[in-house]
Parts: structure tokens; sequence; C-alpha cells
């Protein structure tokens, strides 16, 4: 079998990986990763997992994503303006996955770990997908701005204003299935929270839970999100 090709491209002004098997098969999936100080808090964290999609005839782009990486939360007009123009630069990224060769535009899935799960539901509703998988997400972004960052704006106007732009709004405009991913250790992600996110979505959706943390490393996560992934997409 013939090894994928890795590609450093530019979309939206974002880095991007573009992972091209060499016969493609129809499938395409955007992978939007996580938040955090590890090494692989970046594009690359997913880079693995599409290689190895792509030896099931999968095209993938992994872009760099910007808000809260490259600049911080810190009041509402900001925040907001940063959620949409990242939506923004994901829908172009969908749009050229779309017209990529080999792809079908009807076959897209969308992969995302913490912020870049919450990024990829802000996509639901403004581009057609085929499925989503969303790992360790929270609620609001107020879970984790208000919390971590010093956001100047009085709490609650903060918290109304975001909350057009919130996972648990727009996970109800889902028009496919979807699969959730949690971790009973996750320190920051109750399983309540993560709960309450699961049953605001529409039917189909599948929700599992694992016994790790929120880097939700384990290959037991990565075969199960595969799976669903090979499925849905088929």
């Amino acid at each position: 079998m013939s090894e994928p090709r890795v590609e450093d491209v530019h979309v939206a002004g974002m880095e991007t990986y573009l992972v091209r098997p060499a016969q493609p098969s129809g499938p395409g999936i955007v992978y939007l990763h996580w938040f955090d100080e590890a090494p692989n808090a970046n594009r690359s964290q997913f880079l693995g997992e599409a290689e190895l999609m792509a030896d099931r005839g999968v095209v993938s782009l992994l872009p760099q994503l910007s808000f809260p990486w490259r600049t911080p939360p810190t009041d509402t007009e900001s925040d907001l303006r940063r959620i949409r123009e990242e939506t923004g630069r994901l829908v172009e990224a969908v749009s050229l996955l779309k017209v990529t060769s080999g792809v079908d535009p009807g076959r897209i899935g969308i992969v995302g770990h913490d912020f870049g799960a919450m990024h990829g539901m802000t996509l639901f509703g403004e581009v057609d997908l085929a499925a989503a998988v969303l790992v360790a997400p929270t609620p609001r972004w107020s879970d984790w701005f208000l919390t971590f960052w010093p956001v100047t704006s009085d709490r609650y106007d903060y918290m109304r204003a975001l909350s057009v732009v919130d996972p648990i709004t727009c996970v109800d405009r889902a028009r496919f299935p979807l699969l959730f991913q949690f971790g009973t250790k996750d320190f920051y992600i109750a399983a309540m929270t993560g709960l309450e996110l699961a049953r605001a979505a529409p039917e189909p959706k599948e929700v599992l839970s694992y016994e790790t943390g929120h880097a939700m490393d384990l290959s037991e996560i990565t075969d199960d999100r595969v799976d669903f992934l090979s499925r849905v997409l088929a």
C-alpha cells in the first residue's frame, strides 16, 4: 500500500496539513486540535490518525487554530468576533475539502478535541456535514474563558453575548450522526457537564466514556473514533 502524502498548505490564512491517500475513495475529515501546553496541542495532534484514515481512502485537513491559542480571551466584543472569525476560516476549510480531488462533498466529517470540538460545533448549520466526533468539549465558552483568563467584561453580559455561539446552542443544529467522547477522570469537565451538552444534541448520537483524563489519549478512544467514522462515512 502506498504511503499517504502529507502536504503543508495554507487555508484561509491557517497553516494546515493536507493528508491525501494515493487513491481517495470519497470521505473527507477536518481535524481540530485541543488547547494545552502539551507538544501536540496544535495541528499535529491528529496527524497519525489522519494517516491511518488515509489507508481507508480518506482525505483530511488539519488546520492550526488561532483562538485562544494565539490570542487570549479579553472581553465580550472581541471574543465574540474572534469566535466568528475562526468559524469563517473553518467554513473555508470545509469548502476547500469538498472540492478536493477524490472527495465526495456529501461525506465530510469533523473531529475536534476540547476547544477544537467547540469550534467544530459552530460549523453546524453553516456547512453540510455527514458526521462529527466531539472529544471532551464543554457546553459554553464562558466555562473556560471566565475561569482561566482575566476577562474584563461583566460576567453575565459576557455569558449572554457568547450564548449565540455556545456549543450547547450550536449542537442542536446537527442533522447527522454524532459521537461524544468523555473521560471519567477529566479534571476540567465534570460528568454532568458533558452529559448536559450531549443531552442537548439531537439523535442520532452516541456517548462513550473512558477511564482517562482530559488528554483523551487512550488507543481505545482512537479505535472507537475510527470505527465510527468509517461506518458513518462509508
